[in-house]
């Protein structure tokens, strides 16, 4: 007993000591849980940048500091700091940063370095602290040859505490009103939002600061707004171009001159040449569509290969409008049927009803299977979970989660192939092959003799004839001429099922139609953003900023 009871004080001998010391500091550590910037401009181009720090000090440190670098031809003068008393501090110019914090306490001053300075003052006592920070940038708002603007960093990356939230407000120091019409504004390496409010710009934290974290601001004014006393040869576009190298403002396809150029002819002719360029269209299209039908047969093969895809771009490609997706996914699904990715299996639920369950399977020889058809398993398969049963409700939150986004940016961008009949100029022959299987499933009841070999292609011509948009005409022509078939052939009598596929058909339609119009609207966001009407900021870019730097808070 008296061995056991040593060995008990021993272990938590160590434990104890261990948890004391490891958590202790953590939780005792410096915190900033709120910055708040706000920038005055002058008309000279002069900013006055005041910083309310909101902050839990402790033993650690003897001071905070603000890092300024990279000034591109700015000074920084005027510093004051006050405290949450309206105790002023005590500005003795030239700094010291090897001094005692009881030295420190009330003071602050400068320190000039190789490539800038750093702003600082002492810590003083422990407890909940405000700190006010308040200094002048000189020609912070630089003249370009096509605007003037700025882009500078307000608060340095490697920032330690890292702040809990950052708010930055610009405002000019008369009655200058900034809109989007008159000013552009861009943010960069932060996660949150910059934009307009009450004629001033605005920047906003949405998550605590990461270690990566910075804040860059880029602003762009008109002439005339200010009048620099700091003007560069070069443009402001230059400036715009270097920022958003990296960043998330820019697409692979950037606007360039030639799109202007065309939007410029297209303008003038905007009554004129769409009108013809539409009657044009249509008789495009009516002459290629009678070239197709001319003594069109039946064809009672599977066109293409068997690629549910090439086949939907082909009935798009001869519309005269409104292209359609919806058939085509209700074809994969029918397809993974097909193949035993998916079955219809019945089950007792929790209240003793028998209901039909849509069962996930794993797709055989996937990696010879087309995208398409591999995307909308892995939805169906994610979605599913590990009980592999996929609920309507399921399909509906997978589609809609900001999490599964790529997963459906991607599928949505594989779905919406862009065809025209251009394309098929050499395949005429292929083309009158989809056409005349149409025609063929179409005419389905008209036809007295069916040969073996064309029963063998039943569950294919179901696949095609919901593809065609005329699959219950088919299934119902099929059950009148073999009623048997569906009941000898499980899969077939699965894939005719009248109650479960409509309810994933429509889930999936409307969560695909969904789907299209976020990832749609984001890009229209992310073009908007590009050209300086604010919205979230980027992750990456902010090239060639001034200010900031690295470092910052307390040491």
């Amino acid at each position: 007993m008296k061995s056991i009871i040593n060995y008990k004080v021993l272990k938590w001998g160590i434990i104890l000591p261990f948890y004391f010391f490891t958590f202790l500091p953590l939780s005792a550590r410096p915190q900033l849980h709120d910055l708040s910037i706000r920038v005055v401009l002058s008309k000279n181009g002069d900013a006055r940048i005041i910083e309310t720090r909101q902050m839990s000090i402790d033993s650690e440190g003897t001071e905070c500091y603000i890092p300024i670098g990279n000034l591109n031809g700015s000074e920084v003068r005027d510093l004051t700091v006050t405290d949450e008393s309206e105790q002023t501090f005590t500005n003795i110019g030239s700094w010291d940063i090897n001094e005692s914090r009881n030295w420190k306490a009330g003071k602050c001053g400068i320190v000039n370095k190789h490539n800038g300075y750093e702003l600082c003052w002492g810590l003083g006592d422990s407890g909940e602290r405000t700190y006010v920070t308040s200094y002048t940038v000189t020609n912070l708002v630089k003249g370009y040859e096509d605007a003037d603007g700025f882009n500078y960093m307000f608060v340095a990356q490697g920032i330690s505490p890292l702040p809990d939230h950052v708010k930055l407000t610009i405002e000019p120091e008369d009655t200058l009103q900034f809109t989007a019409e008159n000013t552009g504004i861009w943010g960069f390496r932060y996660n949150g939002e910059v934009g307009f409010m009450n004629y001033q710009i605005t920047a906003e934290s949405s998550e605590p600061f990461e270690n990566r974290s910075a804040l860059i601001i880029m602003a762009r004014f008109n002439k005339g707004m200010f009048e620099p006393a700091d003007v560069r040869e070069g443009t402001f576009e230059q400036v715009k171009n270097l920022a958003f190298e990296g960043s998330d403002y820019v697409d692979e396809d950037e606007w360039t001159w030639k799109d202007t150029l065309a939007l410029i002819a297209l303008l003038i002719g905007i009554i004129i040449i769409p009108l013809l360029l539409f009657i044009g269209y249509i008789i495009y299209v009516w002459r290629a569509r009678r070239k197709v039908q001319k003594d069109l047969m039946w064809y009672r093969d599977i066109p293409y290969d068997g690629n549910l895809q090439r086949v939907n771009d082909v009935l798009n490609a001869y519309k005269y409008f409104n292209t359609d997706y919806n058939n085509l996914l209700s074809a994969c699904i029918l397809e993974l049927i097909n193949l035993g990715a998916i079955t219809i299996e019945q089950s007792q639920n929790a209240k003793g009803q028998f209901v039909q369950n849509f069962v996930i399977h794993d797709l055989k020889d996937s990696d010879q299977q087309p995208k398409l058809l591999k995307q909308v398993h892995n939805i169906f398969k994610q979605a599913a979970g590990n009980d592999t049963i996929l609920e309507p409700k399921e399909l509906k939150s997978y589609m809609k989660s900001k999490y599964n986004q790529s997963i459906t940016d991607s599928f949505i961008t594989t779905l919406h192939t862009k065809t025209s009949i251009s394309h098929y100029k050499n395949e005429l022959e292929d083309v009158r092959q989809v056409f005349g299987l149409r025609k063929y499933l179409e005419e389905f009841s008209l036809i007295d003799e069916r040969h073996v070999q064309e029963v063998t292609l039943w569950k294919d011509y179901m696949i095609y004839a919901t593809l065609f948009g005329i699959a219950d005409q088919v299934i119902r022509d099929m059950k009148k001429i073999n009623p048997e078939y569906f009941n000898m052939d499980q899969v077939a009598n699965q894939m005719a099922d009248d109650r479960t596929l409509p309810t994933i058909y429509s889930t999936m339609h409307s969560s695909t139609t969904r789907a299209a119009m976020s990832k749609a609207q984001r890009e229209a966001e992310r073009e908007a953003r590009s050209s300086g009407h604010g919205g979230h900021a980027s992750w990456g870019g902010g090239g060639g900023f001034s200010g900031g730097g690295f470092g910052g808070g307390v040491r």
